[in-house]
């Protein structure tokens, strides 16, 4: 039987988002889940699979208490729009438990725009779900970025071969 307080940490992956770092995934969570955009799925209908499944993904006396999004490098409207959706569907997930920490993620290698878009987005979840007690952070590799919620992820300074980044197909 599970512990009733046992901990589950999602990872959703976009189509072409580096995968978290180690150091940002070690979020102390018994239990892990990864949804990952296949390679023939459009953003929107990624966003609505994940929004689908959400409730369904731990077992009983597992509760949802983060989410790590792993975001592309995409801009275009069809992904922006997708992008706040899914996060918007995890963090209403998160709020239909204690809350948690809902953790956007991309490369470090990310220009202007994407850092610009993302940090945007972040700011606006943050405030959409502060009341839900939903703690939301956007980190560029293992930098963490300017404007963000009173939570912070504990990142690991060192960094070998193990925990480099991988790009998801």
């Amino acid at each position: 039987m599970q512990n009733p307080t046992s901990s589950g940490l999602l990872m959703v992956v976009e189509l072409g988002a580096e995968w978290p770092s180690a150091s940002q995934a070690a979020l102390g969570a018994a239990s892990l889940r990864v949804l990952a955009e296949e390679e023939s799925e459009a953003p929107a209908a990624f966003a609505v699979r994940v929004g689908e499944q959400l409730d369904a993904l731990f077992a009983r006396g597992i509760a949802l208490q983060g989410a790590v999004l792993a975001c592309s490098e995409r801009l275009d409207e069809s992904a922006r729009n997708a992008r706040a959706d899914l996060a918007r569907a995890v963090a209403g997930a998160l709020a239909r438990g204690t809350g948690g920490l809902l953790l956007l993620t991309a490369s470090d290698r990310n220009g202007g725009r994407s850092r610009v878009a993302l940090s945007a987005l972040q700011q606006e979840l943050a405030a959409e779900w502060q009341s839900a007690a939903i703690d939301t952070q956007l980190r560029f590799g293992d930098e963490l970025a300017p404007v963000t919620s009173s939570v912070e992820v504990k990142a690991n300074p060192r960094r070998n071969g193990k925990d480099r980044a991988r790009r998801v197909a």
